[in-house]
């Protein structure tokens, strides 16, 4: 089993133990505004904590998402310029549940990559790319990533075996990943609210 495999597992185990207590707190306190409260901070301060010190990360993603790719860019850089200087930002992945790595500057490198792919920055793209294998070998984004660009130029060969490298590090691009997906663009389009 891999590494994302199993991180997606322990997402998903979140998820609903996150719901199964939030249920238990509404039935044990009848819905009192208490077992609303702390419902709701349980719920938010995490979110806000990483939105606060992520912002640029976020902010990357989400213009990203937008094709907004100059200014997805800039953020990314930001960010990864904030993890130098304030190193201890990086635990702040705990605060969250990543199913694809557990260092933030990976995912910035990666969105950076990505950016970088699509202003036709191939060479930038590519060792951004390559940065974040370092960094972190298992975790498929990067591979993901390369091999749309590897499609991109025509190169089928290498555009196969990078899907295949993010396949057999978990990344199926099936309903779990598309979830995920989901989940992280709309972490992102609210800041972490």
């Amino acid at each position: 089993m891999s590494r994302t495999a199993r991180y997606k597992i322990v997402y998903f185990t979140m998820l609903f133990g996150g719901a199964v207590l939030a249920g238990a707190a509404f039935v044990v306190f009848r819905l009192s505004p208490l077992a609303v409260v702390t419902v709701l901070i349980g719920a938010l301060i995490p979110g806000r904590i990483l939105g606060f010190f992520w912002r640029d990360l976020l902010k990357g993603l989400r213009l990203l998402n937008a094709r907004e790719y100059p200014e997805s860019k800039r953020s990314s850089e930001r960010f990864l310029v904030e993890v130098h200087k304030r190193p201890w930002i990086r635990k702040l992945i705990w605060l969250g549940a990543s199913t694809y790595s557990r260092d933030p500057e990976v995912i910035a490198l990666n969105n950076l990559g990505a950016a970088e792919m699509q202003l036709g920055e191939h060479d930038a793209a590519r060792r951004h790319l390559n940065q974040a294998i370092a960094l972190d070998p298992l975790c498929p984004l990067p591979f993901v990533t390369l091999g749309i660009m590897a499609r991109q130029a025509g190169d089928s060969a290498e555009a196969a075996r990078c899907f295949a490298e993010a396949r057999r590090l978990g990344y199926a691009h099936g309903l779990l990943d598309r979830i995920v997906r989901a989940s992280q663009t709309r972490f992102a389009e609210t800041d972490g609210r």
